[in-house]
C-alpha cells in the first residue's frame, strides 16, 4: 500500500499541465464540444508558451507571464484555463491551499468545456487529499465525470477515488473505483501482474454474495475484462460447492455480454466441461500412463515404468486400496500423446494422468487433460502461460513458475539485489522463462535494467553481451567513446592492446541466463572478454551437469537453482537399489513422485467417486510433500520450493540457505 500512496502523490505533478492541454483536438469529450469558439489562438500560443515554461521548471516566469495575461477579453473557458495553470504551479511547489483556491475559482467557469471541468475537479479533490481533507476530496471528485478525461488522466482519478473511498469506509465504491482503474488491461496476463488487481480479488471476496452480484452487475455495459475475470471466479468457486444451475448462470451471464473475449471464453468453456462431467463416476485409484515406449525415447520411458513400480510396491502394501494402471504409448510424439491422453479420458475413464516425459508432449497432453478437467501430472515442464494452468496440473521436476517465483522470493532478492537482468535463447521454453520473468518482476515492481534474447544456434555470443553491458550502442556514447579512443591511441604507442573501446556499464545487480550448460558455457566467458568480471548469474536445474561442473566457477559468481536434493539414502532408493541394483536418477525419482503425490490426495480422507470430488480434493491440499521437494497452492498453480546451489572449484555447494 505504501507504494500506491507514493505513487497517488505524484497524481498532480503528473497532470500539471493536461488540464490546459485538453483544449487541444485530442480529447475524449462526451458531449459534441467545438472548441474553437471557446478558445482564441492567440490565447492558445501564449499558455503553450507558458507550459514549456514550467516543463523547464521555470515557474515564476510562468507566474508572471500568466499574471501578465488580462481577463477582460477572455471567455469563461480560457479564464478557467488561466486560473488552473496557476493552480497546477502553486501545487506543484506544494502550495496546496492556494492552489485549491485556484481550482475552486477554475470550476466555477469550465462549465462550458467538459473535459477542462473534469480536469479541474480531478486537480481539485488531489489538493485537498493533499490537505488531508479526504471527505472534501471525495466528495469533489464526485462533481467529475471522468468519461470526459482522457484514459490516463481517468486511471488516475479512479485511484484516488479508490484510496479515499477505502479510507472512508466505503467499501463498495472503493472495489468499484479500483476496478475501473485495470480498465486499460486487454488481458488476464496483464490484469494478474498488476498488483491493484489483487487488492480488487481480496475486496471482492469480503462482499457478501449478494453485494458481488450487485457490483458485478453495475458494469453490465462496460467492456472491462476484470469482471468477466471476477465473474468467473465466482462460477469456479459454485462449482467447488456443487451447484451446477449456478455455474450454469455465470458462464451464460459472461458469454453474453463477453462472447467476443476468446481467453475469457476459453477458461469458461474449460469450466462447463468441468461442470458437465463432474459426477463422473471414477475408479478414483485408476491411474493412466502416457509415455514413449517404442522409438529413440523408449530407453527414457522404461526408466519412468521403473520408478512408477516400487510406488506401486509402497501402495500395495495396504490391500483395500488397490491402484491401477493403464499405459498406452506415444512413440515420443506430441501428438500421439495427446491422443493417447484423449483415449485413456474417454474410453478407460481414469482419474488422472501421468505423461510428459519432454516439454513438447507435456503442454500437448496438459492441454488435452485440460479439456475434460482431469488431474495431469506431467513429468516435464509445461510450456504455457501460467493463466493457462491450474490446479490440476502438477509439474514434478518443478515448473518455470516455480523456479521465477522462487528467484523473485524475498530471501533471494535480500542476497542478490533487486535490479536483474536476463539473457535468454530463443527458443520455446526460453520465451516460456523470458515472459514469467517480466510478468513477476513487473507484479514485483522490480527494476529490470537488461531483456535480451541470443540464438542458441550461434557460436559468437558477443553482440548479445554487448548489448546488456551496454557497449554496443555507440551512437548513444559518442563522447564518451571519443575520449576513450584518445586515451587508446596513447596506449598503442605502448604497445597495449585493449578489447574493446568502451567500458562496461554494468546496472545490473545479476543475470538469470535460462540456458542449457553447452549455451552458456560460450556464453559467460564473453563477459570476461568485454572486462566484466565476477558478475551475479543464475541458472536452472540443468546447470547441474558435468560441463558446469568443470567450466561454471571460471566465470564469476555462478548459481544455479533446483529442487532440494537428499543426498542420504531413502527409503525409495533403498527400494530401486534391491530391486534393479543400481542407484536411481532423476528420471525415476519423479516417476515415483508422481504417482506417490497422486496417492498422497487420493489417500487424504473422505469419499471419493467422481472427478469433482478429486477437483476439490486438490484445492483443499495447501501443499503435498514429494520425494523431490515440496510442493505449496499458490494462486491455484502448484509451486515447488527450490534452493539455490554455488558452483565452485571445489564442486557444488548450498548457497544461502
Amino acid at each position: 500500500m505504501k507504494n500506491y500512496i507514493l505513487s497517488l502523490g505524484l497524481i498532480f505533478l503528473c497532470t500539471s499541465c493536461s488540464g490546459v492541454s485538453m483544449i487541444t483536438p485530442q480529447r475524449k469529450v462526451a458531449d459534441n464540444v467545438d472548441t474553437s469558439k471557446l478558445y482564441k489562438q492567440d490565447f492558445l500560443q501564449k499558455i503553450n508558451s507558458i507550459k514549456a515554461k514550467t516543463r523547464q521548471g521555470k515557474n515564476d516566469a510562468a507566474l508572471k507571464d500568466l499574471g501578465a495575461i488580462k481577463e477582460d477579453n477572455l471567455s469563461s473557458p480560457e479564464r478557467a484555463t488561466r486560473k488552473n495553470l496557476i493552480g497546477v504551479i502553486n501545487f506543484s511547489t506544494k502550495r496546496y491551499e492556494l492552489a485549491s483556491k485556484n481550482f475552486e475559482e477554475a470550476s466555477g467557469l469550465s462549465k462550458e468545456d467538459p473535459s477542462l471541468e473534469a480536469q479541474i475537479y480531478l486537480n481539485l479533490g488531489s489538493a485537498y487529499y493533499k490537505m488531508n481533507q479526504n471527505e472534501k476530496a471525495l466528495a469533489t471528485l464526485s462533481l467529475a465525470n471522468y468519461k470526459n478525461l482522457l484514459d490516463n488522466e481517468a486511471k488516475k482519478y479512479h485511484q484516488l477515488y479508490a484510496l479515499l473511498s477505502q479510507q472512508l469506509g466505503k467499501k463498495e465504491q472503493s472495489l468499484s473505483a479500483l476496478i475501473r482503474s485495470l480498465e486499460d488491461k486487454k488481458n488476464i496476463n496483464d490484469l494478474k501482474a498488476e498488483s491493484r488487481y489483487s487488492q480488487v480479488e481480496e475486496q471482492f471476496l469480503k462482499l457478501s454474495t449478494s453485494e458481488r452480484v450487485r457490483l458485478l452487475e453495475e458494469f453490465d455495459q462496460e467492456k472491462n475484462i476484470v469482471v468477466p475475470y471476477l465473474a468467473y471466479k465466482e462460477a469456479e468457486v459454485a462449482f467447488r460447492e456443487g451447484d451446477q444451475n449456478k455455474v450454469n448462470d455465470f458462464s451464460e451471464w459472461i458469454e453474453k455480454r463477453y462472447g467476443n473475449n476468446v481467453e475469457i471464453m476459453a477458461l469458461v468453456k474449460t469450466l462447463t466441461i468441468r461442470n458437465q462431467n463432474n459426477s463422473t463416476k471414477i475408479d478414483i485409484r485408476y491411474v493412466g500412463v502416457a509415455l514413449p515406449l517404442s522409438g529413440e525415447a523408449k530407453g527414457l520411458g522404461e526408466r519412468v515404468l521403473a520408478g512408477i513400480d516400487i510406488a506401486l510396491e509402497d501402495l500395495s502394501m495396504d490391500p483395500t486400496k488397490k491402484y491401477r494402471m493403464e499405459i498406452k504409448d506415444t512413440k515420443g510424439n506430441a501428438a500421439n500423446g495427446a491422443f493417447a491422453v484423449k483415449e485413456l479420458i474417454e474410453t478407460n475413464n481414469v482419474a488422472a494422468i501421468i505423461g510428459g516425459l519432454n516439454s513438447a508432449e507435456a503442454t500437448k497432453e496438459y492441454l488435452e487433460t485440460k479439456k475434460y478437467g482431469v488431474m495431469f501430472i506431467s513429468l516435464s515442464k509445461v510450456l504455457l502461460p501460467k493463466e493457462e494452468k491450474s490446479h490440476l496440473l502438477i509439474e514434478i521436476p518443478g515448473s518455470i513458475e516455480s523456479q521465477v517465483n522462487y528467484l523473485f522470493s524475498d530471501k533471494m532478492t535480500a542476497k542478490m539485489g533487486r535490479r536483474p537482468a536476463i539473457m535468454y535463447p530463443k527458443t520455446d521454453i526460453g520465451e516460456a522463462y523470458a515472459n514469467e520473468f517480466w510478468r513477476q518482476s513487473k507484479k514485483l515492481n522490480l527494476d529490470v535494467t537488461g531483456l535480451i534474447s541470443f540464438d542458441p544456434t550461434q557460436t559468437d555470443f558477443r553482440d548479445p553481451v554487448k548489448n546488456i553491458l551496454g557497449i554496443k550502442f555507440n551512437r548513444e556514447r559518442e563522447e564518451e567513446l571519443a575520449v576513450v579512443n584518445d586515451i587508446a591511441s596513447l596506449e598503442s604507442k605502448k604497445s597495449i592492446k585493449r578489447l574493446q573501446n568502451l567500458q562496461p556499464q554494468i546496472d545490473f545487480d545479476w543475470i538469470f541466463v535460462p540456458a542449457l550448460p553447452r549455451e552458456v558455457v560460450q556464453l559467460l566467458p564473453n563477459f570476461n572478454y568485454f572486462d566484466a568480471f565476477n558478475l551475479n548469474y543464475i541458472g536452472v536445474p540443468s546447470w547441474r551437469s558435468e560441463l558446469m561442473l568443470n567450466e561454471g566457477y571460471r566465470y564469476g559468481n555462478v548459481y544455479f537453482m533446483d529442487e532440494a536434493l537428499n543426498s542420504a539414502q531413502t527409503p525409495f532408493t533403498q527400494k530401486f537399489f534391491a530391486k534393479f541394483k543400481k542407484q536411481p536418477n532423476i528420471v525415476e525419482t519423479i516417476a515415483y513422485d508422481s504417482l506417490k503425490i497422486f496417492s498422497e490426495v487420493v489417500e487424504a480422507g473422505g469419499s471419493f467417486d467422481t472427478r469433482q470430488d478429486l477437483d476439490v480434493a486438490l484445492t483443499k491440499k495447501a501443499s503435498l510433500q514429494s520425494e523431490s521437494g515440496l510442493f505449496k497452492l499458490q494462486d491455484d498453480v502448484w509451486l515447488k520450493d527450490m534452493s539455490t546451489y554455488k558452483i565452485k572449484r571445489e564442486g557444488i555447494e548450498a548457497a544461502f540457505n
